[in-house]
């Protein structure tokens, strides 16, 4: 068996794996995150819509809209300006492969009150659903400064070129919360359920449906996009290792 012979067989399965499998690899997650978004849009689209007035401990998933209460014990500012929870990524600048990596991604939350006119309820943000928080803000240098005292974020060098997203919640501010109720000793308590979507979100009305449905979207397509030719590239990489096997046992 010649060392070129070999050297054909090898090169096709290489080419099989890095120009096959890798695609579909990351074809695979995005089937498997096209799916789960799937079933929190259904979810959240079967939740009980209704009043704060109306909650009842034990209800299953419901959805309310209201403003944040004024909050004494805030994260940062006044009562009436408090800020109860807080989100900033950071992102660093890889000249090597000329793209965009996370560096950081933190979240602060406190439990917070929400009003509706007819009543009030607590809300924990724990495990809050990050990807339908909304769009957030490209932050000013002092709102970066103030978030990553808040974060305990260390930034690097200044010369390092990094770009940011911030997500505040604060009183005032008209948010939609999607989860389950309990009762949290003496207070009622909307919170995530286990293996329940959970969403505080500055999203309204049908907007949380809608980016639910881009994002699903937007990974069954991918899921399409890298799979095809990942498959194709797999089955041209094996046909020619199985050809260039075939050729070696027949020059023998």
């Amino acid at each position: 068996m010649s060392t070129n012979a070999v050297l054909a067989v090898v090169a096709w399965l290489a080419g099989a794996c890095f120009c096959g499998v890798l695609p579909l690899g990351f074809a695979a997650i995005l089937f498997f995150t096209s799916r789960k978004r799937g079933k929190v849009a259904r979810a959240i689209g079967s939740a009980r819509k209704g009043t704060l007035a109306a909650l009842k401990p034990g209800a299953g998933l419901v959805r309310l809209q209201g403003q944040i209460g004024a909050q004494p014990n805030a994260i940062d500012g006044s009562a009436e300006n408090a800020l109860v929870y807080l989100r900033m990524r950071v992102e660093i600048f890889i000249a090597d492969s000329g793209g965009w990596e996370g560096m950081t991604d933190k979240a602060r939350g406190i439990p917070f009150q929400l009003e509706d006119g007819s009543g009030a309820v607590w809300v924990n943000p724990d495990g809050l659903d990050k990807q339908l928080l909304g769009e957030g803000i490209v932050p000013s240098a002092d709102q970066i400064q103030a978030a990553c005292t808040l974060l305990g974020i260390s930034l690097p060098p200044l010369h390092s070129q990094l770009r940011f997203r911030l997500w505040e919640l604060r009183a005032g501010q008209t948010i939609t919360v999607v989860g389950g109720v309990v009762q949290n000793q003496s207070r009622m308590e909307v919170c995530r359920l286990q293996s329940q979507p959970f969403i505080v979100s500055l999203l309204l009305g049908q907007a949380v449906d809608a980016s639910l449905s881009t994002q699903t979207k937007k990974a069954s397509t991918w899921t399409f996009v890298l799979g095809i030719p990942g498959a194709v590239m797999l089955l041209c990489g094996l046909t020619g290792a199985l050809v260039a096997l075939v050729r070696i046992l027949v020059s023998k």
